[in-house]
């Protein structure tokens, strides 16, 4: 039985119609071959899936160099052939320490220390390598001068699993090395944990030297000049180490280069606009520099995550006072000293303010603890070439009873300088040391 849309020419049907018609009229033999392409297709994927299957066989099977033919590989620089190796049998046994080491020791003689220390870095933390591999790792970082990458490794070395205690020795030298890069970035608050550690890993008898390390951040500081040098070098190889941005502004303000180091700065803030150190460098700089209006405006805009600095309260005090709002400038001092009470320039400005508000007995007690700081500090450096010149002489070989004599004497009269400083863990480091001499 004929239809309409068989007799009418397409032109004259409704689009509809049109389609339906398309439809009907297609050869069925199109609709064939897109059968016959998607089994061919399939039947494609399934070869090539067992093509895979048959290689990774393969490869799985072949025999894994030996760890003789890699040293000898090793020995004649044949350094790719033995990473290949290496990795091959990584591949299979991620957690083989043995390979892991050799591979960080073939990419360090190829050159690439970046790669050397990261290899050590993955030696699984339950392995009794580890410490001696973070050490080594924090080295090949340095020489690399991937100082945050360093710290890292040798933190981490600091922070022990105390089922797998590193050697005494070996702790002593990865404090020493974190030391020297907190040194030149100037970060001696946060050197001051890491000797405490030092301190608490010795054994008695090598603790009067570590109390050496104590004495030394307090007196010492590295010239800026060579410093800027070395933060340099930092910068150069790892443009996002933000406390080496953060040493290199303050060498540059201490060497009068000012634009440099207000731009320095302010990439740190960039960086880290949370950061309260930053923060408190960075107004401090802007105040020495005699930018007051900068100063001001800059300070409005500090984060709440810097009131917990004791710094920065001091300098809204600053503000205040020069504002004229005494009452306002005595209780950022008040809060400055809350946070650390052995500021002396707060407690300085803080007994000239009670004294103008008619405080005199508050005022009276800031001055006199001003007075304590400032003598205590004044004291402070002979006292501490004096125990180090006692040490040295109860260290020798032939020391009598008289030079342990004189290194207790020494080690009493600096620790009660500490305590007038109100440097507690030190006052009582010193006072445990006498008592064991």
């Amino acid at each position: 039985m004929l239809t309409k849309s068989d007799i009418l020419p397409t032109e004259c049907l409704a689009p509809a119609a049109v389609e339906e018609h398309t439809r009907r009229s297609r050869p069925t033999s199109a609709r064939g071959v897109g059968r016959w392409l998607s089994r061919l297709a399939f039947l494609g994927l399934l070869a090539g899936l067992a093509a895979f299957n048959a290689w990774w066989d393969w490869r799985e099977s072949q025999p894994l160099a030996s760890g003789q033919a890699i040293e000898t590989w090793i020995a004649s620089g044949q350094y790719d052939r033995a990473e290949a190796a290496l990795r091959e049998r990584l591949r299979r046994a991620p957690h083989e320490v043995e390979a892991r080491v050799t591979l960080a020791r073939t990419l360090a003689a190829h050159g690439d220390m970046v790669g050397c220390a990261r290899e050590l870095d993955r030696v699984p933390y339950w392995s009794p390598r580890r410490p001696e591999a973070l050490f080594r790792a924090a080295q090949a970082f340095l020489a690399a001068d991937r100082a945050r990458d360093a710290e890292s490794s040798l933190r981490a070395l600091l922070d022990d699993d105390p089922l797998h205690p590193p050697d005494p020795g070996l702790y002593h030298d990865a404090s020493q090395e974190l030391l020297k890069i907190l040194a030149a970035e100037d970060r001696w608050e946060d050197a001051y944990p890491i000797i405490w550690k030092a301190f608490d890993h010795s054994a008695p008898a090598d603790r009067p030297l570590v109390l050496t390390m104590r004495i030394r951040s307090e007196l010492e500081r590295v010239a800026p000049a060579e410093t800027i040098k070395v933060l340099r070098k930092y910068l150069a190889a790892d443009p996002s180490d933000f406390e080496a941005l953060r040493a290199l502004a303050r060498a540059e303000l201490a060497l009068g280069r000012r634009a440099e180091a207000v731009r320095d700065m302010e990439s740190c803030l960039h960086a880290r606009p949370d950061d309260p150190r930053a923060w408190s460098d960075y107004l401090d700089m802007l105040q020495s520099l005699g930018e007051q209006e900068a100063f001001v405006t800059n300070l409005a805009r500090v984060p709440p995550s810097a009131d917990s600095k004791a710094e920065i309260w001091a300098l809204r005090a600053q503000s205040r006072e020069r504002a004229g709002d005494l009452e306002g400038a005595s209780r950022n001092y008040r809060e400055a000293l809350k946070r650390n009470p052995n500021l002396s320039n707060a407690h300085y400005r803080l007994a000239i303010i009670e004294e103008r508000l008619g405080h005199r007995e508050a005022a009276a007690a800031h001055r006199k603890r001003w007075q304590a700081l400032r003598d205590a500090r004044t004291r402070l450096p002979q006292a501490g070439r004096d125990y180090q010149a006692a040490l040295a002489a109860a260290s020798a070989p032939n020391a009598s009873p008289a030079d342990l004599a004189r290194l207790r004497a020494a080690s009493c009269r600096i620790a009660a300088i500490w305590a007038d400083l109100g440097v507690n863990r030190a006052a009582e480091a010193f006072n445990q040391v006498a008592s064991s001499l």
